[in-house]
């Protein structure tokens, strides 16, 4: 995290809490952190940049859950890779402090909570009765000694963060122990043969990648499918399948959502008109591309130019 330490900044401190910000080249993060336990932290992510750390511990070998509210999480394993979509929980064990992840879609929101085995306690049955949960053999059980395990937006699991999603602040302090409490309960009944298929391979991945770089670099070219899968010597449901799962939707619509995003762009920074930009992007009809772009972006070309132009 070298290069990232001289752009990380505390925000606000108060007690139990501390926001992080981080500045990079792509973008922007900040991270909630609230200490919970001794070795215990729950960090609320709002991630606006295509890489960054989700923690600021100084350990090597640390048990991290991650839930994915919004946006997209991808982590490299000895597999290949993970990619974590709105609802789903990941659970590793012996990650290294500060280790990158990345944001394919540049936007994540999720919660993430960080056990240190060597500060938390090594049972939590003596902070509550009849609660015998002990994270390590959670890890253990469920990753094995440097794995990940994955739960695919189950209603159990979403049960339990909805809940720390809107906490109100007169008790979230003694709230987040609680919750913790009960998150590391329900774990601790989960088997291994319960994970969902996790990787995607390294070669797919960087294909999809490759596809994305190559469509964002010519927004105003007509691109099929077959194009691409012809331009890096791949099937087309094979591409297909790998951009779903990196990008979570279809190569056209992440090509809609590119051209909007540069509509976008177009309609605050200069006197277009809505016809003009729309024709641009290969739209004939202004009625249509406005509908594109609430559809995307959540307001209407007109909206979107009043609302964020400066």
């Amino acid at each position: 995290m070298t290069e990232y330490n001289n752009n990380l900044s505390i925000l606000t401190q108060s007690d139990g809490s501390i926001v992080h910000t981080i500045h990079s080249d792509t973008g922007k993060s900040e991270m909630n952190i609230f200490d919970v336990f001794p070795g215990v932290r729950l960090i609320y992510n709002s991630i606006h940049t295509g890489c960054c750390p989700l923690d600021v511990s100084d350990s090597d070998s640390l048990i991290i859950i991650h839930h994915c509210r919004e946006g997209r999480l991808e982590q490299q394993t000895e597999d290949g890779f993970f990619y974590l979509m709105p609802g789903d929980l990941s659970i590793s064990n012996g990650c290294k402090a500060n280790e990158l992840y990345a944001f394919p879609l540049c936007h994540y929101h999720g919660i993430s909570i960080v056990i240190d085995p060597d500060r938390a306690p090594k049972c939590f049955s003596c902070l509550l009765d009849d609660v015998e949960v002990q994270p390590v053999r959670i890890a253990r059980k469920l990753c094995g000694e440097n794995g990940v395990f994955l739960i695919r937006n189950e209603s159990y699991i979403e049960h339990i963060f909805s809940e720390l999603y809107s906490v109100p602040e007169s008790y979230k302090k003694g709230y987040l122990k609680v919750k913790i409490l009960e998150l590391l309960l329900v774990l601790s009944g989960v088997e291994p043969q319960e994970a969902s298929p996790a990787s995607l391979s390294s070669t797919q991945a960087s294909v999809a990648k490759m596809a994305a770089t190559y469509l964002s670099q010519n927004l105003d070219s007509r691109i099929t499918v077959a194009d691409l899968a012809g331009m890096f010597h791949i099937s087309q449901s094979h591409l297909q399948k790998a951009f779903k799962a990196v990008y979570g939707m279809p190569i056209f619509s992440y090509i809609r959502v590119l051209r909007m995003q540069a509509a976008a762009v177009k309609l605050i920074s200069t006197e277009l008109s809505v016809l003009d930009i729309a024709g641009s992007f290969g739209y004939d009809n202004a009625s249509k591309f406005s509908s594109a772009f609430k559809d995307v972006m959540g307001e209407s070309p007109l909206e979107y130019r009043k609302n964020h132009r400066r």
